[in-house]
């Protein structure tokens, strides 16, 4: 995403907008987004360690959008990178505050239905991952299935 972002000169894509990865090579297209925009580039993929930082060794174990990767990839026969690329949190809220430095956790802005639609440019895997965020706001503490089509 940060390619993404020195490429877009802003924090959010909008409809028309390319993703693009460390080549600055347009990826994906945003197409479609039924939802008010608010999606989030900036926050890093949970992990273990987000976890046991949230809820102390109560955090251990718990599922992760990081470890979802690397098990989803695995499944395909694609071996993990050693970190987590910066993900697109497609529907998360995390709004820049008013001193245009802090961030805080919110309530998604997006209701059941509203969708996205992205167009791939070139050959490529995409990996999602259903946030099993469960302590933050982001999620209203009730994780739900992400449900995805390929046209």
């Amino acid at each position: 995403m940060q390619h993404t972002r020195a490429s877009l000169n802003r924090t959010i894509p909008k409809v028309g907008d390319g993703l693009y990865n460390n080549k600055r090579e347009e990826i994906l297209t945003l197409v479609e987004d039924t939802t008010s925009g608010h999606h989030d580039t900036l926050i890093a993929a949970c992990d273990e360690e987000r976890y046991i930082e949230l809820a102390g060794e109560e955090g251990r174990g718990h599922r992760n959008c990081s470890e979802n990767l690397g098990e989803g990839l695995r499944i395909i026969g694609i071996e993990p990178p050693q970190f987590t690329p910066s993900p697109l949190n497609l529907f998360m809220n995390i709004p820049v505050s008013e001193d245009g430095v802090s961030l805080s956790f919110e309530k998604p802005t997006s209701k059941e239905g509203e969708y996205v639609v992205l167009k791939a440019k070139v050959d490529c895997v995409v990996a999602f991952s259903a946030c099993p965020q469960d302590i933050l706001a982001i999620n209203c503490g009730k994780p739900v299935d992400a449900h995805f089509e390929i046209l």
